[in-house]
């Protein structure tokens, strides 16, 4: 296969090319339509999004690489034309490796394994925190032979359901020298986290809140790839829809893909905040695909949302419904999630939360039922 390139990022061009099986070349613009190839990139900093539906006479694939500053024009445009130019737009704010993976992903109808989950709220004090350490809490101890991250994106340090007691407040300030000199590996990545259990780590978000905003894009992809490299799960705090603005929240959801998940309660205030943000960064990033909806601090007789109009607003499927606690502010008090999980609705909702990311990283588990000695003696079948 060949490909041709019109762009002045001589990085991504090197990238490409190292792709096994497909011939990859530089083009100037004015070869755009005399180029053979079967496949072009082009860049918008060359070509305008317009001047290239007016001039494009060949039906080579064209993927063309958008910036931020070009979606009310592209969402201006008619989708069909795009279709019948043969035109892909590659979304902004995506990194070189993951342009190069959306171009496969296209070409070939390959899915990359993601072992990156991200939870995202759809206002503040939805409970995403407490879901996101529970979930990473079951999956280390349903699986002992896994490493598992709990990273927090979201701009706060994210101690809310646990204390450090080893008095050492590591944090992302810890690794960020590292991190911009592009030397942090996985010894000083774990070195800089708590490790909760054998198999789990946690690594705190920024303790001071201007310094959110010193890192880059680049940077937070750097460092979410580390984690995915280092550890078996990666469950991600993302904050929610106000933390929007920072790099580190809509990275985050960039790189976990298909695995973002979305948390909500019932309050109208939290579907108009989602709302707001879906419509003016979600959709424009094009990571406004969630693969499942939270429901949490369920009421069954409310005078709120039902199950029903929330399914219907957010236009997607309930995975499961966490219900209210009275007690819920209690146990934040006291950092103890262990008080909502004796709640057997609250603890097979996250199990359930469970089971579909342990499923997407192909482990299925057999529950094991008990016999009627079992019954008795409440011991299990080996």
């Amino acid at each position: 296969m060949k490909l041709h390139i019109i762009s002045n990022d001589l990085e991504l061009i090197d990238e490409l090319k190292d792709i096994v099986g497909i011939q990859v070349k530089a083009i100037d613009k004015k070869d755009l339509n005399d180029s053979e190839a079967d496949v072009l990139v082009v860049s918008n900093e060359i070509i305008d999004i317009k001047m290239l539906l007016s001039t494009k006479t060949t039906d080579s694939k064209i993927f063309y690489l958008s910036k931020f500053k070009d979606n009310e024009t592209l969402s201006s445009l008619d989708n069909k034309l795009l279709s019948l130019k043969n035109i892909v737009i590659v979304p902004p704010k995506r990194t070189i490796k993951q342009i190069q993976e959306f171009i496969l992903s296209n070409l070939y109808n390959v899915e990359t394994e993601n072992n990156a989950f991200t939870f995202f709220g759809a206002d503040s004090k939805v409970g995403v925190t407490s879901i996101a350490q529970s979930v990473a809490l079951n999956i280390a101890k349903r699986n002992k032979d896994k490493n598992v991250l709990l990273l927090f994106l979201d701009g706060q340090t994210g101690f809310d359901w646990v204390e450090d007691k080893r008095n050492i407040s590591t944090c992302l300030a810890d690794i960020q020298v590292a991190l911009k000199n592009k030397f942090l590996d996985s010894n000083g990545l774990r070195d800089s986290c708590l490790k909760l259990l054998p198999n789990l780590y946690l690594l705190k978000g920024e303790i001071r809140i201007d310094e959110n905003v010193c890192y880059s894009e680049h940077e937070i992809n750097s460092l979410i790839n580390i984690c995915k490299e280092s550890f078996d799960f990666v469950i991600i705090d993302a904050g929610n829809t106000m933390n929007l603005s920072l790099r580190m929240t809509y990275s985050a959801l960039i790189n976990s893909g298909s695995n973002n998940m979305l948390v909500t309660d019932q309050l109208p205030k939290s579907y108009e905040m989602y709302k707001k943000g879906k419509y003016q960064v979600l959709d424009d990033l094009k990571i406004d695909k969630f693969s499942v909806l939270i429901l949490n601090k369920y009421m069954q007789n409310n005078s709120v949302f039902k199950k029903e109009e929330i399914v219907s607003n957010y236009d997607m499927a309930v995975l499961t419904m966490l219900p209210y606690l009275d007690y819920y502010y209690q146990a934040a008090a006291d950092k103890n999630l262990s008080l909502l999980e004796n709640d057997k609705a609250y603890a097979d909702g996250i199990l359930t939360i469970v089971k579909l990311i342990e499923a997407k990283r192909g482990i299925i588990k057999e529950e094991k039922k008990k016999s009627w000695f079992g019954f008795l003696t409440g011991k299990k079948e080996a």
